[in-house]
């Protein structure tokens, strides 16, 4: 049973998609080292232990220096190396840091449904395996090293089985060993038939598996959660089971809210701490953890380093601290 709280939280260095992350992925591009220590610090000072780096490259350029022959020229930001940045500050907090890989590589796969079919080329197996050894080289032997990220989203679809299998079992594995690789695919509540998922998760060789909630897919409170308790019954019926085979079971709760811009497209929000606080209570008892999407961007607190988000984003992480401080 986790905690009331949440203690894992994806961040991005930059984000593939630049719609979700209008308030702040433009901003953290021309962030100094300064600026990336005082997320982690901030991220740890309320009780986030695990951090999760959603892509560690975009667009086949990695964001750490060094491996240009293998994985690509390293994109040009604000900051020498934000990867190495976080890393050493993560070591230095005591914190755990999982290695987002699994993306866009060389070969662009867009979540277009009519582009994503297979048979995908070997340069996106490749280039994902190039990039998760050179991580591996880089970063194990670092006290916060915790393993590796999928954020290519699966949502069970056959196909997508067949992907992951065919990336972890031939490509990954062997290159890298038994490191814990961590999915966060998309909604349980989807799924034709839960019964399938420990198969899957056995075919794939996934260690740790945190669905998203989907708590921020609707404005109004009383749908989303809703939409929370249907992923939450997925994970009190498979949770034993994938238990039985290894597999460990956290909570992504969707601290977000969506904000339509004029163009059709959505912007990630601060959602509202009232429906938040109800996501926490009915996924807790059921996994180990609870992970967020995100702290950076949507629920930090505003300060000269980290002044991005909205202005509500400050509301909501005041309003979750006195939520913690009143569970204590």
């Amino acid at each position: 049973m986790a905690e009331l709280k949440i203690t894992g939280s994806f961040f991005d260095l930059q984000h593939v998609n630049i719609w979700d992350q209008a308030y702040w992925t433009d901003e953290c591009r021309f962030w100094q080292e300064a600026n990336w220590r005082a997320l982690m610090r901030e991220m740890r000072t309320i009780g986030i232990d695990t951090a999760i780096c959603t892509n560690t490259a975009l667009w086949g350029r990695p964001m750490f220096p060094g491996y240009e022959k293998t994985v690509g020229r390293q994109l040009k930001m604000g900051c020498a190396d934000p990867l190495g940045t976080c890393v050493d500050e993560a070591d230095k907090l005591g914190m755990k840091l999982f290695f987002g890989i699994g993306l866009r590589g060389r070969v662009s796969q867009v979540r277009d449904y009519s582009n994503m079919l297979p048979p995908w080329p070997e340069e996106w197996f490749t280039w994902n395996r190039a990039l998760t050894v050179a991580l591996m080289e880089r970063y194990s032997d670092h006290p916060c090293f915790a393993g590796f990220y999928i954020c290519y989203e699966m949502d069970f679809h056959d196909y997508q089985i067949d992907l992951y299998e065919k990336l972890m079992k031939e490509y990954l594995r062997p290159a890298v060993g038994k490191v814990k690789f961590l999915a966060s695919p998309g909604y349980l509540g989807e799924l034709d038939d839960i019964n399938k998922l420990p198969g899957y998760m056995e075919r794939t060789t996934l260690n740790i598996l945190a669905p998203q909630d989907y708590g921020g897919r609707s404005s109004d409170i009383e749908e989303a959660l809703k939409l929370v308790h249907r992923n939450a019954e997925g994970l009190r019926v498979v949770g034993p089971k994938l238990l039985d085979i290894g597999v460990t079971l956290w909570a992504n709760c969707e601290v977000f809210d969506f904000e339509q811009s004029p163009d059709g497209r959505v912007y990630c929000i601060p959602g509202p701490i009232e429906r938040i606080k109800e996501q926490v209570a009915i996924q807790a008892p059921l996994v180990e953890k609870l992970i967020c999407y995100q702290y950076q961007g949507i629920m930090n607190r505003h300060t000269d380093l980290v002044n991005i988000g909205r202005g509500d984003t400050d509301i909501l992480y005041r309003d979750y601290v006195d939520y913690v401080k009143s569970i204590k």
